[in-house]
Formats: C-alpha cells, sequence, structure tokens
C-alpha cells in the first residue's frame, strides 16, 4: 500500500507522465513476484522510464530488472513472434485441476482473465472502442487518468470506486456524460466471453455438489458481472462478492475474509493475479492456486510493434486460444491460426472495400491457393457474389501460347531446363507430342536432354509452330470459355483474387475475358502479395494489379528482393499454408453435346497437411468474428497488421522446415533451384539444400 506522499508523488507521475506509467504498470504485472522482493528495483526503472521520455528515446529501448523470473521483455523487431513454442506446456488437464480441489468444500474464482477472457492482450485496449463509439479523442489516456483520479479522491474505503464514480470524473474533465458509462458495460458484456478451460472445470465442481463463489477486483457493479457471467454459461454459484461493492478488496485479504466469514474455512481460490489472488489468499489463510494469465504466456511471443486496437485484440485472441488449456490444434494448425488468420481476414475485409471503390460486381477466387480465403469470405465477409474457379497457370498457358509465345515458352520449357528432361517428356508432359515429327527440322533429337545449349533450336520450334499450337489446343479453349462464360454470368467488372506473386494467371485471364472471349468488360486482379520482377511492376504500375500486404511500391519493407532465400522461404510458406489439398487442373476438355469437363493431376500427396492448415486459418476467422463483427468499422485491419506476424517468423528457417517441410512440390513448379531428375521434392530438402536449415529431415529435440 501507498502511503499519502508517496501516493502523491506517483498520482503526479501519472499526470505527467501517462506513457510511461503503463509501461511500468504492464511491468509489474508480469513480474508481481520480482516486484513485491525487489522494489527499489523496480523504482530503479520507473525513474529509468521518466529519464528516456524527458531525452526523448523510446520507452522500449530501457530494459527491466534482471530476474531469473523476468517475462516482460522487448525484443527488437519482430524477434518474439520467431518464437516456435506456440502450445502450452505446463497447465494441468481439467480433469487433473478438478481432482486436486476435491478436497475442498468451496471453491473460489476470480472473474476476469479465470473465468471470463476479454478479446485483447491488455484490457484497457478497450478503451479504444468506447472512444470511438463516444466520437471522443484520445479516450484510453483519458479514462486510465480519470480512474486513477477517481481513486485518490474517493471518500469510500480503501480507495474502491465504481464505474459511475469513474464517469463522474470524466464528465468533470470533458464533455462526457455519467449516463456514457452504460456505452462501456454493453462494451463489457459483448465481447466477453468464457474461458472454456474454466467454463469446463466449473461445470464438474457443480455436478460434484461443490460450493462455488466468485471474488472480483472490479469497478464494474455486481449486477454487470452477474449478467456477464449467467450469458457465459456460468451458473449455480453461492455468492458474488466484488470489491468496488464490499469497500475492500483481495490484495489486503479482506475480500477473502467476508468469504471465510459466510463459507467456513475450507476454501481455496484460483486466479491469475499474483498480488491479488495468490498473496491475498495468503493474507486471509486460505489455500490458493495460481491459473498463469494467457496473455502473460503469449504476450511475449507476440510482436511489441503490434500496437493497433486490432493488434490487441488479435494477441488477445491467439493468446487466450493457444493457451487456456483446451487447445486441440496441431502444430501445423496452431501455425496458420496464429499467422496466416490475420492475413486471410484482412485480405477479405480489403477486398471488399476494394470492389466497392472500383464499382467491381463479382468476385472470382482462384483455386488452389484461394481456396481457404473463399471460405472465410462467404461465411465472414460476404459482400459481392463471387465463384471458386477451377483453373491453374498450365491450363490458361496453353490458351495463351499463339499471342504470346514467350510467355508460354518461358513457364512450360524453359523452366525444364538443365534439371535432366527430355525432350520426349518435355512434349509430352505439355500436350504437344505433334511437334515431335518436326524436331529434325530444328536438329533435334527425342532424346536430347533440354539444356541451355538446346534452348536457342527448342525455342524456335515453338516459336515457328504457335499457330499448331493454338489449333491443337482449340478444343481445350473452347471448354474452358464455356465455363468462364457460365461463371462469370451477367457480371461484366470483374475482380480476380489470387495469392502472388507475379500476377501472371491474372493477365492470362483479362486477357482472355475482355479481349479474346468478351465475356466482361473490365478485369481488375488482387493479390494477398507481390514479388519485384519486371512482370509484377508492370502489372501492379497499370492497374491491371493491386496486392493488399506489399508490393514495389506499397509496405515495402516487407519485401526481400535481392534475397532470394527469404524470398523462396516466405513464397513456399504462403503458398504450402494457403493453398487447398485438391488435385491441379490439368486443362479444360470439352465433351459430347456441348459440355466441358476438367482434366486434373495426380492426387494430391500433401492434402493432409493441407488439411491442418486450412483448419488453423478459419478457425481464426471464426474466433475473431465471434466478437469482433459488429465493431468492425472501430478495428480495421490493415495490411502491414495483418502480415508483421508472419513476417517476424519467416526468419526462423529451423521452425518453417519443420511446419512445411514435408510438403512436396514438382521442380519444374520451383523454377530456378537447379533439381535434377527428381518429380517430387520434400520442402525441407530444398531449404537444407540451400543452406537454409542444417540438415533435412530434422531431429526431433
Amino acid at each position: 500500500m501507498f502511503n499519502r506522499a508517496s501516493r502523491a508523488v506517483y498520482e503526479r507521475i501519472s499526470r505527467n507522465y501517462p506513457s510511461v506509467i503503463r509501461m511500468y504498470e504492464r511491468y509489474k504485472t508480469f513480474n508481481s513476484d520480482f516486484h513485491a522482493r525487489h522494489k527499489l528495483r523496480s523504482l530503479i526503472y520507473l525513474f529509468r522510464l521518466i529519464n528516456a521520455q524527458r531525452a526523448g528515446r523510446s520507452l522500449y529501448g530501457v530494459r527491466p530488472p534482471k530476474s531469473s523470473n523476468n517475462r516482460f521483455r522487448f525484443p527488437s523487431g519482430s524477434a518474439s513472434d520467431s518464437r516456435a513454442d506456440l502450445l502450452p506446456q505446463d497447465r494441468k488437464s481439467v480433469s487433473e485441476l478438478a481432482a486436486m480441489l476435491d478436497s475442498y468444500e468451496v471453491i473460489s474464482f476470480d472473474v476476469f482473465d479465470t473465468l471470463i477472457f476479454r478479446p485483447f492482450s491488455s484490457p484497457e485496449d478497450m478503451f479504444y472502442l468506447v472512444g470511438a463509439r463516444l466520437g471522443y479523442f484520445n479516450f484510453k489516456e483519458i479514462r486510465i487518468l480519470a480512474e486513477r483520479e477517481a481513486r485518490k479522491k474517493t471518500a469510500k474505503p480503501n480507495f474502491e470506486v465504481d464505474i459511475y464514480d469513474i464517469y463522474r470524473e470524466l464528465a468533470r474533465r470533458t464533455g462526457i456524460s455519467l449516463s456514457d458509462a452504460e456505452a462501456e458495460i454493453a462494451f463489457e458484456e459483448e465481447l466477453c466471453y468464457a474461458n472454456p478451460y474454466m467454463l469446463e472445470l466449473f461445470n464438474i465442481l457443480i455436478s460434484r455438489n461443490k460450493r462455488i463463489v466468485i471474488v472480483s477486483d472490479m469497478y464494474l457493479p455486481s449486477s454487470v458481472i452477474e449478467r456477464i457471467l449467467y450469458k457465459n454459461g456460468f451458473r449455480g454459484y453461492r455468492g458474488l462478492y466484488v470489491s468496488c461493492e464490499e469497500g475492500c478488496n483481495k490484495s489486503s485479504g479482506r475480500l477473502f475474509k467476508l468469504v471465510k466469514r459466510d463459507f467456513g474455512d475450507s476454501i481455496i481460490h484460483i486466479g491469475d493475479s499474483v498480488g491479488a489472488d495468490i498473496q491475498g489468499a495468503k493474507r486471509a489463510k486460505i489455500a490458493s492456486y495460481h491459473d498463469r494469465q494467457c496473455n502473460e504466456i503469449g504476450n511475449e511471443k507476440r510482436p511489441h510493434d503490434l500496437i493497433s486496437p486490432f493488434g490487441s485484440m488479435y494477441k488477445g485472441i491467439v493468446n487466450n486460444t493457444l493457451y487456456n488449456g483446451l487447445v486441440t490444434m496441431s502444430e501445423r494448425e496452431s501455425f496458420a491460426f496464429t499467422y496466416a488468420g490475420p492475413i486471410a481476414v484482412g485480405f477479405c475485409e480489403w477486398l471488399n472495400g476494394f470492389c466497392l471503390e472500383h464499382g467491381l460486381e463479382k468476385i472470382l477466387f482462384l483455386s488452389r491457393d484461394m481456396s481457404s480465403v473463399h471460405r472465410v469470405y462467404n461465411r465472414h465477409y460476404r459482400v459481392l457474389e463471387n465463384k471458386y474457379v477451377i483453373t491453374s497457370r498450365f491450363s490458361l498457358q496453353e490458351l495463351i501460347a499463339a499471342d504470346y509465345p514467350e510467355e508460354y515458352f518461358y513457364h512450360t520449357v524453359r523452366a525444364r531446363c538443365d534439371r535432366g528432361y527430355t525432350v520426349k517428356r518435355t512434349l509430352s508432359e505439355m500436350n504437344v507430342e505433334f511437334l515431335m515429327s518436326r524436331l529434325q527440322d530444328y536438329g533435334l533429337n527425342e532424346r536430347d536432354v533440354v539444356s541451355s545449349d538446346k534452348l536457342p533450336e527448342i525455342k524456335e520450334l515453338f516459336i515457328d509452330n504457335k499457330d499448331k499450337i493454338a489449333e491443337h489446343f482449340s478444343d481445350n479453349e473452347r471448354a474452358a470459355m464455356q465455363y468462364f462464360k457460365e461463371t462469370v454470368g451477367d457480371a461484366r467488372r470483374i475482380c480476380i483474387a489470387d495469392l502472388g506473386w507475379r500476377g501472371s494467371i491474372i493477365a492470362y485471364l483479362k486477357f482472355l475475358l475482355v479481349d479474346r472471349w468478351k465475356i466482361c468488360d473490365e478485369v481488375r486482379g488482387t493479390l494477398i502479395a507481390s514479388t519485384v520482377n519486371d512482370s509484377s511492376v508492370e502489372f501492379i504500375s497499370d492497374g491491371t494489379i493491386t496486392p493488399y500486404v506489399y508490393s514495389h511500391i506499397h509496405n515495402r519493407d516487407f519485401l526481400t528482393p535481392f534475397d532470394w532465400n527469404k524470398e523462396f522461404i516466405r513464397i513456399m510458406t504462403l503458398e504450402a499454408v494457403f493453398t487447398s489439398g485438391e488435385s491441379s487442373l490439368l486443362e479444360y476438355r470439352s465433351i459430347k453435346d456441348g459440355g466441358y469437363e476438367f482434366v486434373f493431376g495426380a492426387e494430391n500427396r500433401n492434402a493432409p497437411i493441407i488439411n491442418e492448415f486450412s483448419r488453423g486459418i478459419e478457425r481464426f476467422a471464426d474466433e475473431l468474428e465471434r466478437v469482433r463483427r459488429k465493431y468492425r468499422e472501430l478495428y480495421p485491419i490493415s495490411a502491414a497488421d495483418a502480415f508483421v506476424s508472419m513476417h517476424g517468423v519467416l526468419e526462423n528457417y529451423e521452425y518453417i522446415a519443420r511446419i512445411i517441410g514435408d510438403v512436396v512440390d514438382t521442380p519444374y513448379a520451383l523454377a530456378g533451384l537447379g533439381i535434377k531428375g527428381v518429380d517430387y521434392v520434400p520442402l525441407g530438402e530444398l531449404l537444407a539444400e540451400r543452406n537454409m536449415i542444417s540438415a533435412w529431415p530434422i531431429e526431433k529435440k
């Protein structure tokens, strides 16, 4: 407890240095044991923070006191996101904890961060929403200061205040009225949700006829807390003790003594705060159990520069989901949940704005990379009519061969160059075996290997016969045109959505849909992310394609155009995580009666792995939108916020190899990787060949 002089000093610091106080309070929260034992060292840290702010330096550069249990860190950049330990390791199972509690007659629970979650990494971040709803600038900081001032001025015992005391102080300081407290209460009731681990434990204890009480240090009145608990399934408890109504708190032990007065001594209290729940229970001479807060576990693994309102909600949801003790996700599913999920939902939300801005009528999500995104869009973000389109680069290249022979040649023949492919195998895989009869005219033999010295002759073969190639694929084109007519329907202005990188498929479809087939009048392409090459720069510059996350013209700090290793792992990771388990389309084919069919390649060997990624992405969208749907306009998702966590983790090559290393791909799909004569290669093996990891497979530790 503060004495009067120290409280006055602290209140003065709060008024003059609110950012310092927020940082210091976070430090105390995450290091409550250390702070209790070393208050002088904590005080030195406080004054170092003040000096840093006075000097105009970043507060994040001031290191907190070192301790063996210091969990409050400020890593540089996004290094914290490169940690691989996503899943909880030290929480008891529900049945184990229930068995441990069986010897007690009364079980007491804390409310917030124990029974009830808020979807934020810090509870004060909900004030962003309240301020936005009230239309009041800088509300979060003013709300925090008003609570401190209300506690300082109150005549109530132990500096306890309720929310109406706080809003009276706000009304005195601002144009906010006392009745605006109801807006904050409404957000609490709407956004709070059950900790599933504790809900399961609670119900087990109720079924065993245990007497349960709820104890909370809180400014919300008991009537509000009762509604929050009831809405989230916590029913059948025997008593509710709230500090603002009882005039005493848990930290002093006095609130627990009221529980002992009413329920006897056979009590154990469960809560997340070492100071309030554990030490307070000790002062009251009752047993306690520390349920470590999910944000305390997870925040050090999230990027500290993710400081937007959405960033707080993202971190809170990820932490509360992964570390509550009931998570059933695999490592791959949790990877997609944590790192790919924000990209998918951010893109879907941005896509609607892009289409409405440009007057587009329909969205075509391209297979296979947009499969999960398409499902997320229709489940949570559907505004425009849309279709999931069966297509592939290979199937479309056949259709543009006569008009763009260089493009066709580059992605088919040249991609197989110097990899042990014979001319015969190459022509067979490209479905142009009829060119075998012309080989001698170009000094070629079917047994020749497609190599750099043979490439000029092979290229001439294709250029000279481009019209015959087009005629050969004319049946495929008729089938494709019919399919796309049905898919586009009456829409004349189309948006095509793809993952990345050059945007070549979008360019092919724009040419076919607008110029050749006249199916629609305008096609605009969107990518989740781009890369830097002549094609992408051209497409983005002329408006054919607009990327969401980054390109050569925005969010360039996410680009790695001069480091192919980093670009390689970025592309491979995102493609592995976002693609579907479907087989690849080889061609469109006409059938009898004017219909069409799809010809697919071999069964996708990656399907079981990919399905894990899809579940993670879609689960994140479900968890986020469950609490965010009504407040999207208050919590927009910027491209930088959506990608920053993935950006940080991509440099942990060993971890990435463990996540995607078993995914296989064909060598010609990975142009420039120097694979010789191998049909399918694990991505982990490719990482090892590039010396990005020490060996593949990675030894289990």
